[in-house]
């Protein structure tokens, strides 16, 4: 092969790593633009029902929302995703949202039992910690793409405790629970962080933008859930 060939093909692979970068770069921002969507609904809808006070009883007088709620977030969760219907558009986006909706009521539901500048005060936390774990999985040499299947052994041992929290009612129990619950969401944001980046061993494909965003947004809300059990000043 001659010398003039050799060049070509390196110039050519070169060139597909540009244009793969500037794919990923693009793919980066659609995710995050769409857990800010995300994000933005939780906060806007969980400030309604900290705000009003004729919501906030009826919130908490019809308990039994709240069940109808997740469930349904978890059965559009299902269909969305187990349907494999993430990057159909614009079926996707409809079925995301959706989700974010049912997802913002129960996240609401579960803030209005503590008070509001409480709720303010774990939020403020959680974004820090979220930020901070963000920065970390960007820049570090660390792949933590890697431990899916351990991380998701350790969802199921947590699982498995809190079903053993719910006979086993101990203080220091929970906090156990809820302490653990954050390290494990932590460790979960690095990881689909780092599959959303794309730059170690394992990556999310361009067009699971929609996935993508539903890992992020999860971790950031679980994060949030567990702090505000551990630090919440309830009502």
């Amino acid at each position: 092969m001659k010398e003039d060939d050799l060049e070509l093909m390196v110039d050519d692979k070169e060139d597909d790593k540009i244009i793969e970068r500037k794919l990923r770069k693009g793919f980066i921002t659609k995710v995050y633009g769409i857990i800010f969507v995300q994000l933005l609904i939780t906060t806007i809808t969980v400030y309604i029902s900290l705000d009003n006070e004729a919501i906030m009883k009826f919130m908490m007088q019809n308990n039994y929302i709240i069940f109808f709620s997740a469930i349904s977030a978890i059965i559009v969760l299902l269909i969305l995703v187990c349907g494999k219907l993430t990057n159909v558009v614009p079926i996707n986006y409809v079925l995301l949202l959706i989700f974010t909706i049912f997802e913002s009521i129960t996240v609401a539901f579960v803030t209005v039992f503590y008070e509001p500048i409480s709720v303010l005060s774990c939020a403020g936390l959680s974004m820090l910690i979220v930020f901070g774990l963000t920065m970390y999985a960007c820049f570090t040499k660390r792949d933590f793409t890697m431990m899916g299947g351990f991380l998701f052994s350790c969802s199921i041992i947590l699982i498995f405790l809190g079903i053993i929290g719910l006979f086993f009612r101990s203080y220091f129990y929970q906090m156990f629970l809820n302490s653990m619950g954050v390290l494990l969401m932590s460790v979960y944001l690095i990881y689909d962080t780092q599959l959303v980046i794309g730059k170690n061993s394992q990556l999310i494909k361009l067009d699971d933008y929609i996935l993508g965003a539903l890992n992020i947004y999860l971790d950031i809300i679980n994060i949030f859930l567990k702090i505000l059990r551990l630090l919440g000043k309830k009502k």
